[in-house]
């Protein structure tokens, strides 16, 4: 029982990785009680991980100076302050400011969350587990968040942000049960050498890319259902939670798809989320919750190859600072997915649908990146 410890606390952490996307299902319930505009209300979504990209970056240094429990529970800490303090504030502007705060404690997990199978878990099944794991409980997080929140938001707009209370809960898991690791010093062939690999940099741009279109569903499914008149909030939240509870059973199950898939996960992943994108865009209730599942799937399979990849290609004491790149192009995929994919489809059209498909074009555009990547990796 002892060394499945530090994967619970890999679970509970990447649980509140989409803490941020809880307000998804109560968007329209924002702009209407707060007399605000889409673009303002998303912020609520938007800047947190916007703000977490620099912390994202520190972490990977911090981790040099302070053990990884430390740093797990600061950032969960500083969520729980800034998740639930805006469910006493009424000034917007205000509510903003303290959402954007809520980015240093995502900052900090982001690097955390995925580096940990690499601390606590040697090459071999374990790890690889704990990797699929990781991916899981990424999107139960957003599972756990959107049902809940989806129902607070129907009794009173800013109860929805009281679905922060469940991460009290998740911080005293991790007090007890993460071992406590002393912070890791460079290896020293690598001091003075830049920590940054090339795949750890490709990742970080086809994160950007994935992520961002991945985005699309969260930021405009209850728009979406507005717009063709098929659901409410409490809808939408069972169209985020379809996508977060396919997102943790692929998640589950990455230690025996990574044996079949191999080298073409990531092709597999950008493949079937435009298969979600097109049946979300069908304006059927139900194959809309089908596609939304694809899309998580799609997301459970393309994080964990990352990481993996990542893990068994950078010297040991890289592999954080890889991951913080990596998930730098996480969080700005997160934050500017809105502004230039609804750019993009306004230029064609002013229909919610646009941006879905956009978003198509973006999975598409991945996978073409990764497969030219190879290809010259193999010319050389």
């Amino acid at each position: 029982m002892k060394k499945y410890r530090p994967l619970i606390c890999i679970c509970i952490l990447s649980s509140m990785l989409m803490a941020a996307l809880a307000l998804s299902p109560g968007i329209k319930m924002l702009m209407n009680t707060y007399r605000v505009d889409n673009a303002a209300a998303t912020l609520t979504i938007t800047l947190p991980y916007l703000v977490s990209i620099p912390f994202t970056v520190l972490t990977g240094r911090l981790t040099y100076y302070f053990s990884k429990k430390k740093l797990s529970l600061t950032g969960t800490a500083i969520i729980i302050i800034t998740g639930l303090l805006p469910c006493w504030i009424h000034n917007f502007s205000y509510i903003l400011i303290v959402r954007s705060l809520m980015g240093i404690g995502l900052g900090l997990l982001f690097t955390l969350a995925p580096s940990l199978a690499a601390d606590y878990y040697p090459e071999g099944p374990l790890r690889n587990l704990a990797i699929g794991m990781q991916s899981a409980w990424a999107g139960s997080g957003g599972f756990v968040f959107n049902i809940l929140s989806g129902y607070l938001v129907e009794i009173k707009t800013n109860y929805i942000f009281l679905v922060y209370s469940i991460c009290i809960l998740f911080f005293f898991f991790i007090l007890i049960f993460l071992p406590e690791k002393p912070a890791t010093q460079p290896e020293q062939e690598h001091m003075g050498k830049s920590h940054i690999q090339p795949y750890g940099l490709l990742t970080s741009i086809l994160t950007f890319l994935f992520i961002s279109a991945g985005m699309t569903l969260s930021l405009n499914i209850a728009l979406y259902l507005s717009e063709i008149q098929t659901g409410t909030a409490v809808e939408a939240g069972y169209a985020t939670s379809a996508y977060s509870f396919a997102a943790f059973g692929i998640g589950c199950c990455y230690v025996f798809l990574s044996r079949f898939l191999k080298k073409y996960s990531i092709y597999f992943a950008c493949f079937v989320s435009i298969t979600g994108i097109f049946l979300c865009i069908t304006a059927n209730l139900l194959f809309i919750y089908i596609g939304s599942a694809f899309i998580g799937a799609g997301l459970s399979i393309f994080m964990p190859s990352c990481v993996h990849q990542i893990i068994k290609t950078v010297p040991s004491s890289s592999i954080s600072a890889n991951i913080s790149i990596m998930m730098v192009g996480s969080s700005a995929g997160q934050t500017f997915s809105g502004l230039y994919i609804n750019f993009f489809a306004s230029i064609v059209s002013e229909n919610i649908s646009m941006r879905f498909y956009i978003s198509a074009v973006i999975f598409l555009i991945t996978g073409l990146l990764y497969f030219l990547y190879n290809l010259q990796q193999k010319s050389t």
